[in-house]
C-alpha cells in the first residue's frame, strides 16, 4: 500500500501549503499527500516587487483559465478569473496585499457557524502563528505606519513587510489626504482596519513569498507531493471518500480524510463531478447523486473594483520613466538577480489606501432592505464600507503619455458585497469548460455602494485642493462625477479582484446552503473535508490572500485537536 496516507491535501495552494506543513509537522508525524494540478513555478517575474501584476497577466501557464459568462450588468463583458496553478496556488499570481480584515468579520463568522473558536480573539492567534512580520521599514516613515511588535507574530512561516523604502510620490499624496480630514492607521492589522495607511505585504528582501516558498522548503519525510496531478475522482464506498485518482490514472488511498483545497472555483467542481450537490443540477447531467447538497456552487460573493487613473507631471513619481526605459529595466534586472537590490526592489513595493465607511449609509434606502442582521453587521465600527488604494499600476496597460509626464492610479474597493453568483457544471466531462456566473452588481445595495465608493476616491485622491492643480488629465474614469456618469462607467470598468468565496459555505447544520460544518466536514460525507476560501460563511474585510492562510491554519489545528496528533 504504498499509496496510502493519513491525509490527501487535493490542491497545493495558499490554504494548502499551510495544511499540509502544519499536519505533517504535528507531533505524531501523519503521513501527507499533496496532489498539486500544475508544477513548480519557476521565471524571472515571479519574485521581485516591480513584477508584483506581471504573472498575473503574463502567465498562462500558471492559471486555470476560466472566464465566466457574459456578465449582464457589466454590459455583457465576461471576466478572466486567473486562479493560480502550481505549487503555491494563487499566492503565485496575486499582488501580495496581506490584510487581517476587521475583528468583525470573524465574530459575524462564528454567530454565522455556530462555533466559537472562530471569534477574533482565537483568530487573532492563529494570524500571529503564520506570520513573521518585518516592520522595521515603517522607522523610516513611523508618522504613517507603526505596528506594535506585541501584536504580531516574528516566528511563522509567511514573511510579511511593510516597505523599507516608501516609493517617490507617495508621502506627499498620503500628507495631503491626512491634511483634509483622514485619519491615519498606523497598523491596518489589529482588528481595526479602519483609516488610511501603508498596507504590508508578502514581500521581504527576498522577494515575493509564496505558499510554497514558506511551507514546503525541507520537506520531512512524511510528506510527499505530486504535481501536474489533476483531480477529478474521488474514490468513494458509499457516502465514504476514502481516496483519490488522479486524471493521469495515479491513485491514492486515505487512512484519515481527504481535504479538498481547489479553492472557490475548483472546488465545487470536484465536488459536482463526483456527485456531491444539487441534486436536479446532477440527474440532469446524467451524474449520480451521492448526496444532494444544494448549496455547492451557489452563494458566490467576491470583491469587485474599478480602476481610476491620471496623468500627473514626472517629477511626482519615477515609475513611467523607468517603466518605458528598456536600458533602465535591463540595469535594474542586474542588480536584483545579483543582490535582491536596485529598482525592481523599489518600483510598486508600495501599496497604500484606506478601508472606510460612506457617511449616511444606514440613510441609503439600498441599505435598509437589506436582513436585518446584515444591516447590524454593517453597521459596527470596524466593518467598512469600501476600500480605495493608490499607487496601483498604470491603467489602462499599455497607455502612452507623454514626455514629461507620469501617471497616478488610484482603484476603488465594494466591501461587503450583497450579489451572488454560482460555478456549475456544464457537462459530467471534467474537461469541460465550468459556467462560473460573478453576478456582479445585480443588488441595487452593490450599485449604490460602488457608484459611492468611486466618487470618494477620485474626491479624496484627485480632487483634493493639494494634489488637484498637480493633475495634467484624466486617463481612465467616469467623465464626471455625476450618477449618470459613474454608474455608466461601472458597467465599462467593473471588474474582479480575485477574491471569490462562499460556494462551498460552512454553516450551521440545517442551514440548506451550508456545505461543511465548522470543522470543515462536508454534511453527509465522511472521509471529506474542504479547506479553502470556498467555505467561508461570508467575505472578510480585506485581500482574502491572509483568509485563506487563516483558513488552512484553522483545519489543521482542528484535524491536529481531533485526531490527537
Amino acid at each position: 500500500m504504498a499509496n496510502t496516507f493519513d491525509f490527501i491535501i487535493v490542491g497545493g495552494g495558499t490554504a494548502g501549503c499551510r495544511l499540509a506543513n502544519k499536519l505533517a509537522n504535528a507531533a505524531s508525524r501523519p503521513s501527507v499527500l499533496i496532489v498539486e494540478a500544475g508544477g513548480q513555478p519557476e521565471g524571472d517575474t515571479l519574485r521581485a516587487p516591480f513584477h508584483r501584476y506581471t504573472p498575473a497577466f503574463t502567465r498562462p501557464d500558471l492559471d486555470h483559465g476560466h472566464v465566466s459568462i457574459p456578465e449582464k450588468e457589466l454590459n455583457g463583458r465576461t471576466i478572466q478569473y486567473t486562479r493560480g496553478k502550481g505549487l503555491g496556488g494563487s499566492s503565485i499570481l496575486n499582488f501580495a496585499v496581506y490584510l487581517w480584515g476587521s475583528q468583525e468579520d470573524y465574530n459575524r463568522w462564528a454567530e454565522l457557524v455556530g462555533d466559537d473558536s472562530w471569534k477574533w480573539e482565537h483568530v487573532k492567534k492563529a494570524y500571529q502563528d503564520i506570520e513573521n512580520f518585518d516592520y522595521l521599514g515603517s522607522n523610516q516613515y513611523s508618522d504613517l505606519a507603526r505596528p506594535d511588535p506585541k501584536e504580531h507574530g516574528h516566528d511563522g512561516m509567511v514573511k510579511v513587510c511593510l516597505p523599507p523604502v516608501l516609493e517617490k510620490g507617495v508621502i506627499p499624496v498620503m500628507e495631503a489626504l491626512a491634511n483634509h480630514g483622514e485619519t491615519m492607521t498606523l497598523d491596518f492589522n489589529t482588528g481595526n482596519p479602519i483609516g488610511v495607511g501603508v498596507f504590508p505585504s508578502t514581500y521581504s528582501v527576498e522577494g515575493r513569498t509564496t505558499s510554497a516558498t514558506a511551507h514546503l522548503v525541507n520537506l520531512p519525510d512524511n510528506l510527499t507531493i505530486w504535481t501536474d496531478a489533476a483531480v477529478h475522482k474521488l474514490v468513494m464506498e458509499g457516502t465514504k471518500v476514502v481516496g483519490i485518482e488522479t486524471a493521469d490514472g495515479r491513485t491514492a488511498t486515505s487512512g484519515k480524510d481527504v481535504i479538498i483545497c481547489g479553492g472557490a472555483i475548483d472546488t465545487p467542481k470536484i465536488l459536482l463531478l463526483n456527485g456531491i450537490g444539487p441534486a436536479n443540477e446532477l440527474e440532469s447531467l446524467g451524474i449520480k447523486v451521492v448526496k444532494d447538497l444544494p448549496g455547492v456552487g451557489k452563494r458566490l460573493h467576491d470583491h469587485i473594483m474599478t480602476f481610476l487613473a491620471c496623468e500627473v507631471d514626472a517629477t511626482e513619481n519615477d515609475r513611467y520613466a523607468f517603466e518605458t526605459s528598456e536600458s533602465m529595466i535591463l540595469e535594474a534586472d542586474v542588480l536584483w538577480k545579483k543582490d535582491r537590490t536596485g529598482t525592481f526592489a523599489l518600483h510598486h513595493s508600495t501599496l497604500w489606501g484606506g478601508f472606510l465607511k460612506i457617511p449616511g449609509l444606514e440613510e441609503f434606502p439600498e441599505y435598509k432592505a437589506l436582513d436585518k442582521g446584515v444591516q447590524e453587521f454593517l453597521a459596527r465600527d470596524t466593518v467598512p464600507t469600501y476600500e480605495f488604494i493608490s499607487h496601483c499600476l498604470l491603467f489602462p496597460p499599455g497607455t502612452v503619455l507623454p514626455a514629461g509626464s507620469t501617471y497616478l492610479t488610484a482603484v476603488a474597493f465594494l466591501m461587503n458585497a450583497q450579489s451572488e453568483g454560482s460555478v456549475t457544471l456544464r457537462s459530467a466531462d471534467p474537461e469541460d469548460k465550468l459556467e462560473i456566473n460573478m453576478g456582479y452588481l445585480k443588488h441595487p445595495y452593490d450599485r449604490r455602494v460602488l457608484k459611492e465608493a468611486i466618487r470618494e476616491t477620485w474626491t479624496k485622491v484627485f480632487d483634493n485642493p493639494e494634489l488637484k492643480k498637480r493633475i495634467k488629465g484624466r486617463i481612465y474614469g467616469p467623465e464626471s462625477l455625476s450618477d449618470d456618469d459613474i454608474l455608466a462607467f461601472m458597467k465599462d470598468a467593473t471588474g474582479t479582484v480575485w477574491h471569490a468565496n462562499g460556494t462551498a459555505k460552512m454553516g450551521k447544520k440545517g442551514d440548506p446552503f451550508a456545505c461543511v460544518d465548522s470543522d470543515f466536514k462536508v454534511f453527509g460525507i465522511d472521509g471529506l473535508r474542504v479547506a479553502d476560501l470556498s467555505i467561508c460563511p461570508l467575505t472578510t474585510n480585506n485581500h482574502t490572500q491572509a483568509t485563506a492562510y487563516l483558513v488552512g491554519q484553522m483545519a489543521a489545528e482542528k484535524l491536529i485537536a481531533e485526531y490527537k496528533l
